[in-house]
Parts: structure tokens; C-alpha cells; sequence
């Protein structure tokens, strides 16, 4: 009886820790967005979404059976047409409110090399 007490106990932990899916906000040249992501099996399906002329930003929030949910956050610099990786962040639960009001992540800055730009991003937890 102790056993399935401490395993229920152990199991809702654990689902506090995971979440719902993720929100970055990310900010270039002077503008903002918002870029949304749900829980998925999938996570080489997510598309990134383009930030201004030089940059992708793509956010996945998986949901593996095997290895359990993470966060992964992607930027890639477009400045030759290609998509190339500049940043890469993985974030495992728990997923860190910060006091400061920037979200697990932290703020963040990423240089696109080539042309000097700079993008800017933190992301939060959705429950």
C-alpha cells in the first residue's frame, strides 16, 4: 500500500513539472513576437518561424514516451538563404519561473555572425 502511495505521490509531482507547452517572446529590429508551442511526439515536424530578414527561431516542446518532455529552443541565421544553426538551448522540467519575470530561459541574446544582428528572447512555461 505504501508503494502505490509513494508511486501516485512520485506521478503527480512529475505531471506539476511538465508543461502544458511553452511561449517565447522574441524581439529584433525593433519589433516583437510571440511564438507558441504545444507538447508534441513529433518534434522533427516543428517548423521554425522566420524573425525578420536574417533569423529562424524555432521552439519545440517534446513529449517522448522514453526520455520524458524537454525544451528545446533553435535559432537558425538566414543570411545566405540557407537556415544554419547558431543557437541551440535544451531546458528539462522543472521549468524554472524566475522571480525576474523572464521565464525558464532566462533573457537571452543571439548574434547573427555575418551581418552583426542581434535577436533577443526569453520563454515561459504554460501550465
Amino acid at each position: 500500500m505504501k508503494r502505490i502511495a509513494c508511486c501516485l505521490l512520485l506521478g503527480l509531482a512529475c505531471a506539476d513539472a511538465a508543461a502544458a507547452g511553452a511561449r517565447c517572446h522574441v524581439i529584433y529590429g525593433g519589433e516583437e513576437w510571440t511564438v507558441d508551442a504545444a507538447p508534441t511526439a513529433q518534434p522533427y515536424r516543428v517548423e521554425g518561424k522566420k524573425i525578420g530578414r536574417y533569423f529562424e527561431f524555432k521552439l519545440v516542446v517534446a513529449d517522448q514516451p522514453t526520455t520524458g518532455q524537454s525544451i528545446s529552443i533553435y535559432t537558425y541565421g538566414m543570411s545566405t538563404g540557407e537556415p544554419v544553426l547558431i543557437h541551440q538551448a535544451l531546458y528539462r522540467p522543472p521549468f524554472d519561473p524566475r522571480a525576474d519575470g523572464t521565464g525558464f530561459s532566462g533573457f537571452q541574446y543571439v548574434y547573427e555572425p555575418s551581418k552583426s544582428s542581434e535577436l533577443q528572447y526569453w520563454c515561459q512555461s504554460l501550465r
